[in-house]
């Protein structure tokens, strides 16, 4: 071999040991340290509901945004869809409410028989129903709150939300039959009985099981009565005393019977007193920081 040739064979072998000593082969103690850089998504999901517990929401939203960009997420990346929107409805916030109640239905949307359907459909109502104001105020939350608490009595009758679904609708048609007895009222006190009688009516037929169906009877009367029509206002006025005797409203009912009977009072006299029954029961509620009116 000339001397050119050994050159050219010893460079070769020093670059071949070079190269060596620059990509040495990772050891098993650094495969070990990059892999616990990568935090299981089981990890991820009981720290975002720790954070949950603790009411912060924002940091919660944050690891389970982890789990939702995961490949590896699996069941869990249910899960964190799910707690995500929890998280939205924890803030109690007209902005979170509807950001809550978008994600729980996108949920559903794709996945209408998982084991939790039943609870995001609960809670698309809950968050409605956190949003309803007075009687006197829109409707549009409440009827939004019973509709959604109807999809759960209706299409999970067995899952343990259905009960719940039907107290809260129990409650919202309450607040319904209370704002068209308000209108009732209004229409009464300007001196519109027909238009009083029809909101009366109205209750009576569409809420059949509200809680105090004698403060209709008595304005339903009353209504009647000023309209002319005493004989169907007899019936509801009697209706009262045996229904609650021995109550202020039965004696104000007795009394408007013996003005019929008596023929005293003129057709247009007004009683305070029909409108001092409550309307919706009281009920311990903590007010939202947009509910400074109640």
């Amino acid at each position: 071999m000339n001397r050119g040739k050994v050159l050219v064979v010893a460079w070769l072998a020093a670059a071949v040991l070079l190269t060596g000593c620059h990509h040495k082969r990772p050891s098993k103690k650094d495969l070990r340290e990059d892999q616990m850089t990568v935090t299981p998504v089981a990890t991820l999901y009981e720290q975002g509901q720790a954070a949950l517990k603790k009411k912060k929401p924002a940091t919660a939203r944050r690891y389970f945004d982890q789990i939702a960009l995961r490949e590896d997420a699996g069941e869990y990346k249910d899960k964190a869809a799910i707690a995500t929107a929890d998280a939205y409805y924890q803030e109690h916030t007209l902005e979170a409410y509807a950001e809550a109640v978008s994600r729980y239905q996108s949920f559903l949307a794709f996945h209408p028989t998982h084991p939790q359907a039943a609870y995001c459909q609960f809670q698309v109502g809950l968050c409605w129903f956190e949003e309803i104001d007075t009687p006197d105020r829109d409707t549009y939350p409440a009827v939004r709150a019973k509709e959604a608490f109807q999809a759960v009595v209706e299409n999970y009758p067995n899952s343990p939300y259905a009960a719940q679904a039907s107290k809260k609708m129990a409650q919202v048609n309450d607040l319904l039959a209370a704002h068209e007895i308000r209108i009732g009222d209004w229409y009464l006190k300007e001196g519109h009985p027909k238009g009083a009688i029809a909101r009366y009516r109205g209750v009576l037929e569409r809420f059949p099981k509200y809680w105090n169906l004698p403060a209709v009877y008595i304005r339903l009367g009353e209504a009647l009565y000023r309209d002319g029509q005493d004989r169907e206002a007899l019936l509801y006025f009697t209706r009262i005393t045996q229904e609650v005797p021995g109550t202020k409203l039965a004696k104000d009912a007795q009394h408007r019977i013996d003005r019929i009977h008596k023929k005293e009072g003129a057709k247009g006299d007004r009683k305070g007193d029909v409108f001092k029954e409550p309307l919706v029961p009281k009920e311990k509620k903590d007010k939202h920081w947009w509910q400074f009116w109640k």
